[in-house]
């Protein structure tokens, strides 16, 4: 989601005039009063914010003042530079490709895919993707959507499960032993339908509604074994689903991956995290290319959260307070981002260097509790 060296590089080359000469430096880039103009810096970089945007016509954000940092250590004030902005982070890597840019500066994450294309700097980000929700009192589940979320989580369900498969063993003791009897509490002695007689009488005592009990000595001794099987399961089932929705009703109906299944879900990042949240069953997954976009989805309704790298949900949340939306959860999937070159780039190691220094001196520090209102 950030970048480094942005369009400031620009602004620098225009606003700060060197008092006094420079000293010659090996960098690309670099030149000398005897040297003819070098070609210049042709810097790709996403409008994304708080990485890169407009406003009131000036070029700001996080990746501004990293570029602004980063330039004033290298002393690239003389370099000429070439800018071009991009909507995708596609179009960014396919001028990298074509040879149309020099640096990538976007939210660019680390990925083997990329890296067997393309050099990246050290690591200017790690940011794990977080979830973005409306308040408790604006989201707009019904109670009964989330009764049946929760009577239809993995662990329940498992458990409903095995207790199903055992029913079929009180059910052919019943069966078998009641078939004869007198008073029994099934009326058919063939197999078929006994059976599901039998069945029937089970679920009625798993759930506590049997009126009668079997006649013979061992069906009443498995009748008593499962009426206390009812007992357990029901008092599970009851106390877990309580549990449940009193904790919704204290922290919302969001506060993680499981409650997203089968909610409509924007997604603000790369593609590979598509891939990911359907592993978790989120099927509803809505893609958008800008945050704002996302933001304005869940103002409308359209979706149920926003799922984003940690950082742009934190900028969001600090500079728009009248806008009730909250950060839930703990972060998930953290990627490290950095800035991207073509293979074999002379730039990969005054950036580098850059990178650190600024690390070093808590430069880096200061510009990310500016943009995201946190420490790093």
């Amino acid at each position: 989601m950030v970048g480094v060296v942005t369009g400031v590089v620009c602004v620098l080359l225009l606003a700060i005039a060197p008092a006094h000469p420079q000293p010659e430096l090996d960098l690309p880039g670099a030149m000398s009063e005897e040297s003819a103009a070098p070609p210049p810096l042709r810097i790709a970089t996403h409008l994304m914010r708080p990485d890169a945007f407009e406003q009131d016509g000036e070029l700001v954000g996080f990746s501004v003042d990293i570029g602004r940092a980063v330039a004033e250590h290298l002393h690239w004030e003389q370099t000429p530079v070439a800018i071009t902005t991009h909507t995708k982070v596609h179009d960014v890597l396919a001028a990298l490709r074509t040879g149309e840019a020099d640096l990538a500066v976007a939210a660019i994450p680390i990925t083997s895919q990329y890296e067997r294309e393309f050099d990246f700097s050290h690591p200017i980000l790690a940011a794990g993707l977080q979830i973005m929700v409306p308040e408790p009192s604006q989201q707009r589940r019904s109670a009964e959507q989330e009764i049946l979320q929760r009577i239809t989580r993995p662990n329940l369900l498992r458990l409903s499960a095995v207790v199903a498969l055992l029913m079929v063993i009180p059910a052919h003791v019943v069966w078998y032993f009641e078939r004869k009897s007198q008073n029994s509490v099934i009326e058919h002695t063939a197999y078929f339908p006994g059976i599901f007689e039998a069945l029937w009488w089970t679920v009625l005592a798993l759930v506590g509604q049997a009126e009668e009990m079997p006649d013979a000595p061992v069906g009443r001794l498995v009748a008593l074994f499962w009426v206390f099987v009812g007992i357990v399961y029901l008092t599970y089932f009851t106390a877990g689903l309580t549990a449940e929705m009193t904790l919704q009703e204290l922290r919302g109906g969001i506060h993680g991956l499981e409650d997203l299944q089968n909610r409509p879900v924007a997604l603000v990042a790369d593609d590979t995290v598509v891939e990911y949240l359907e592993g978790h069953n989120l099927r509803r997954v809505i893609k958008f290319d800008q945050p704002e976009q996302a933001y304005q989805a869940l103002a409308d309704q359209e979706v149920d959260a926003i799922i984003a790298p940690r950082p742009i949900l934190l900028h969001f949340a600090t500079f728009e307070p009248e806008v009730r939306f909250e950060v839930v959860g703990t972060p998930f999937l953290e990627k490290f981002y950095a800035i991207a070159m073509p293979e074999g780039s002379p730039y990969r190691t005054p950036v580098n260097l850059a990178i650190l220094a600024l690390r070093e001196d808590d430069t880096y520090a200061q510009i990310y509790r500016k943009w995201f209102g946190v420490a790093p």
